[in-house]
């Protein structure tokens, strides 16, 4: 019986014939290999950087198009998974063989993306997720796991509110919960003690302030159109329009918290106990000297004035001492700000009229967050207008603490 060959099997068996002949054809055997999945490869990244696209419009199948994504990822993981196989295969088939020609096929990279707080996959997530962008799988997941600002973000929340001198200039803490302070009563100095006598006891007492997690509450809405900024745009408008009225509210807190459901402000009557008067006209050389040698000499070091806006620039900027020259003095690295007989000056209206103080703040006053400012978005309470509206939140509470460390004076009756 005579046996048949098909064409196509006898070109096969003469293709490898030739091949065991001439070892540098296995390059072209391997370009074959690989030339359909490169081609399909292209096909899949063309398609998934086209989907974001379709996500936008109006009357999008979600469902279909998560799917698609699904499916072509797989498809994707399944090729290249397949071309390094056949490339692992080609190399050990090849490497028996004299002669042979050598070729590196580059297989696409796998993609690899992490999710921490402090990346920046999770920053344009977190920030997407605000804007109502969608969001894939991966970020979705990651933003429900963590609610938590991004570290980027939050150290420009942090960054803006140090921008407040007053805020900048007192002891501002970020611990959980409520947070008790020790300070210092009754200290008395070392003694000095013979040789051989043993040291007597001081009466030294220590008391303490508790700050508790009062509410602080903003909240902007605004249309649409912020969905189509993008992600570095959006966190400064954030930052800007939420972190700049959080530290108007912590600032004034720390002047003039009433201490019900609040910061306990330095202002608040009773709370300073070092306190006195200038004159009633206008303040002088001599009160300034009056003011600073009513601070104790352990709080000069880091000691600072603040006053309302009126009183430095209508009173104290023209004052001169005995000899007829200045005693505010521009910093000559930063020009917009001042010092007052070398001590620098904060020039703040919520320390109201004709009150000035006078210490070292960050001794004086503690500041903490309870829990750190949190953002978050709402669509819901601005249906109607097709608005959104933003809130940050922080706990936080303030008060006086070392009350020797800053004295308080105040204009004159007569």
């Amino acid at each position: 019986m005579t046996k048949k060959y098909e064409p196509k099997k006898i070109g096969l068996a003469m293709e490898a014939a030739h091949t065991r002949r001439h070892p540098s054809k296995l390059s072209g055997i391997g370009l074959q290999f690989f030339a359909a999945p490169a081609d399909r490869l292209a096909e899949i990244e063309a398609r998934l950087a086209a989907i974001p696209a379709e996500l936008e419009k109006e009357g999008a199948d979600l469902d279909a198009l998560e799917q698609e994504v699904r499916s072509l990822k797989e498809e994707r993981k399944q090729l290249t998974d397949a071309a390094e196989r056949r490339a692992a295969i080609l190399r050990e088939v090849g490497s028996g063989v004299s002669g042979q020609v050598t070729r590196t096929f580059q297989v696409p990279p796998k993609e690899q993306r992490t999710f921490g707080v402090d990346t920046p996959e999770y920053r344009s997530a977190w920030l997407k997720n605000l804007q109502g962008k969608p969001l894939d799988a991966e970020e979705r997941a990651a933003v429900t796991a963590s609610a938590a600002i991004p570290t980027q973000t939050m150290n420009r929340i942090i960054h803006r509110l140090e921008l407040t001198p007053m805020i900048a200039a007192v002891d501002v803490t970020y611990i959980p919960g409520n947070v008790t302070f020790p300070i210092e009563g009754t200290v008395n100095a070392a003694s000095w003690v013979a040789m051989g006598s043993a040291a007597t006891d001081s009466g030294d007492t220590i008391s303490s302030i508790t700050l508790a997690a009062y509410k602080l509450i903003k909240t902007v809405e605004i249309t649409a159109d912020v969905m189509a900024m993008g992600i570095d745009a959006f966190e400064t408008w954030l930052v800007e329009r939420l972190a700049n009225k959080l530290s108007v509210a912590v600032d004034a807190s720390i002047f003039t918290g009433t201490g019900s459901s609040q910061a306990t402000g330095l202002l608040k009557s009773g709370e300073i106990t070092q306190t006195g008067t200038f004159t009633k006209a206008a303040m002088t050389y001599k009160d300034l000297l009056t003011i600073i040698s009513t601070l104790p000499t352990q709080y000069l070091t880091n000691a600072s004035f603040a006053m309302p806006r009126a009183l430095f620039y209508k009173e104290v900027l023209g004052i001169t001492d005995t000899n007829g020259n200045p005693v505010v003095v521009a910093d000559p690295q930063a020009p917009a700000k001042f010092n007052i007989l070398g001590y620098p000056v904060i020039v703040d209206d919520n320390c109201t009229a004709d009150n000035l103080l006078f210490g070292d703040f960050k001794e004086a006053y503690k500041f903490n967050f309870a829990q750190a400012p949190a953002v978050e978005s709402d669509k819901s309470v601005a249906f109607r207008s097709g608005s959104t509206v933003y809130r940050v939140m922080a706990l936080c509470d303030g008060k006086p603490a070392d009350k020797k460390a800053v004295c308080l004076f105040t204009r004159a009756a007569a």
